[in-house]
């Protein structure tokens, strides 16, 4: 099976460079990089297709009017996802969950002003933990 790591970054901000892992927990690691909120929406509606064991999600700051434009639309693809997630965020007001209030929210959310890659590793530590309990293809 496969962790799907979504990343939302800001219009012309560059995309992250940190090295990933291929694997966690015996789990492929694949990653898509977002720069709108019409791209996350995508990102996330290809998740319900591919099926992934988990999905994490790190989040960028997005002005209230995308909010409303494209909020719906995003409650609606996290609440079919068809695996867990867990979100990242910077701070709370970047959270999915602050602004879109599904009606199953995330495993875990991790806001970590210290740093995207800070919270990148700990999310991936927290996947591994949780997958390594469940037995693949269970």
């Amino acid at each position: 099976m496969t962790i799907l790591m979504i990343r939302h970054t800001p219009p012309g901000a560059a995309p992250d460079a940190a090295p990933l892992p291929a694997r966690v927990a015996g789990h492929r690691l694949a990653c898509r990089d977002c720069d709108s909120l019409p791209a996350l929406l995508r990102c996330l509606q290809r998740a319900q297709r591919s099926r992934p064991a988990l999905v994490l999600i790190a989040t960028a700051a997005v002005d209230a009017p995308q909010w409303a434009r494209y909020g719906r639309a995003l409650r609606s693809a996290l609440e079919a996802l068809p695996a867990p997630y867990i979100e990242m965020a910077s701070n709370d007001d970047d959270a999915l969950d602050a602004h879109l209030h599904p009606q199953h929210g995330p495993t875990a959310r991790v806001v970590c002003s210290s740093g995207r890659a800070d919270a990148c590793r700990l999310s991936l530590a927290i996947a591994a933990r949780r997958l390594q309990a469940v037995p693949e293809g269970a």
